[in-house]
């Protein structure tokens, strides 16, 4: 990676980090959609959805500390103006909310598309 000396430059980094907190976001619903499915049904008082759901909210934890961590202590390096770093700062703690949003708001909109799946059972029992 090049260092980051003027603010074009910075510009342009931080235009991308924020399209790669999307990404991220989208790559670990993925995962979290393809663990889920890995879980199997329990018979019975089928409690499985709490395994689930931890599964969940452990890749939300990975997906966002990795990605803001990787951006730390990584990408901050090749900056050399305080200044610049600080703006940043800034923008890595936008991408983690970006990260988030689209991981929690994708992902329980596909969770009430699919209410009767694997995925869906996250939300929890269904009243019937």
């Amino acid at each position: 990676m090049t260092p980051i000396t003027n603010i074009s430059q910075l510009n342009q980094l931080m235009n991308s980090t924020m399209v790669y907190a999307v990404v991220v976001g989208f790559v670990a619903l993925l995962l979290a959609l393809l663990l889920s499915n890995m879980f199997p049904w329990e018979g019975g008082n089928d409690r499985s959805y709490i395994k689930r759901r931890i599964a969940f909210i452990v890749i939300a934890i990975i997906a966002v500390l990795g990605f803001w961590l990787y951006n730390d202590l990584v990408v901050m390096t090749h900056i050399h103006n305080m200044g610049f770093q600080n703006m940043f700062k800034a923008c890595n703690l936008k991408c983690m909310g970006i990260n988030l949003g689209v991981y929690l708001i994708a992902g329980v909109a596909l969770m009430f598309t699919f209410r009767h799946s694997k995925f869906g059972s996250i939300l929890g029992k269904e009243k019937k």
